[in-house]
């Protein structure tokens, strides 16, 4: 049993343990008693804000220590579109990273947006943007699964029992790209639990704008998003596989 239990516990003493100053003990003692505050935090010299005692902390620890997406191979990019930003760990990243680059972070979950705004309302060249990227206009119902907050979707076959309560206009990334004058996507960041498998289903009118298309893929969510995504990505000259994300290169 002790053995069964060592590698959680060890995981778990790595995660606090990568929180700089007090707040990594504020934040397991949130832990320890089972409630949820928010909290500002330090990762790798960068502040964010989290809800304890929830997947924030492991999204911003993928994001900011671990730098999942630092290996993605993109020179100076001018425009990045952050689709499935959650509470904007990693529109963060990207601003730091590229400071001339103009990101715009969508999220459709009430209170992840609300971490949204207040993550990056010190970054000048960060826009959030309070939608669903999907692969028409439309309105549709938020959706909540079993694994926390990053883990709210909208999905092609609704189940009321599982609703939010919460509506939301979804858009595409051409509308997108027309509603803010962007003519070219540098880097396309796609983590939508699913509905990624829509969005790529309906690309012919963007995918050709894309540089780069990085995306997490939720076949266990949605079947067939795998497919789709190789079939939107079929110009594309290589791919790469890191962790849960796949790139496609271009060029």
């Amino acid at each position: 049993m002790r053995k069964l239990f060592q590698p959680e516990l060890r995981q778990t003493y790595n995660n606090y343990k990568a929180i700089q100053g007090f707040a990594s003990f504020l934040c397991l003692l949130d832990r320890l008693l089972r409630r949820e505050r928010v909290r500002r935090i330090q990762l790798g010299g960068t502040d964010i804000y989290i809800r304890t005692n929830t997947s924030d902390l492991i999204a911003a620890l993928s994001c900011l220590h671990h730098k999942e997406y630092d290996a993605i191979r993109c020179s100076a990019p001018r425009v990045i579109i952050d689709a499935g930003a959650y509470i904007g760990a990693s529109a963060v990243f990207f601003a730091d990273k590229y400071p001339d680059a103009r990101i715009v972070a969508v999220e459709p979950e009430e209170s992840n947006f609300e971490l949204l705004c207040k993550n990056t309302e010190k970054y000048s060249n960060i826009v959030a943007v309070k939608a669903a990227i999907w692969g028409a206009v439309e309105t549709r119902a938020i959706h909540r699964r079993t694994t926390g907050c990053w883990g709210f979707a909208i999905t092609e076959t609704p189940n009321t029992t599982e609703s939010t309560g919460q509506q939301i206009d979804c858009i595409t990334i051409n509308s997108l790209m027309d509603k803010y004058g962007i003519e070219k996507i540098d880097l396309l960041k796609m983590d939508i639990e699913g509905g990624e498998k829509n969005v790529l289903e309906n690309a012919s009118e963007w995918i050709d704008a894309v540089d780069i298309l990085t995306v997490e893929l939720h076949d266990r969510i949605c079947e067939g998003c795998t497919r789709a995504f190789y079939r939107a990505t079929k110009q594309f000259a290589y791919f790469e596989t890191h962790g849960e994300k796949v790139t496609a290169y271009r060029r």
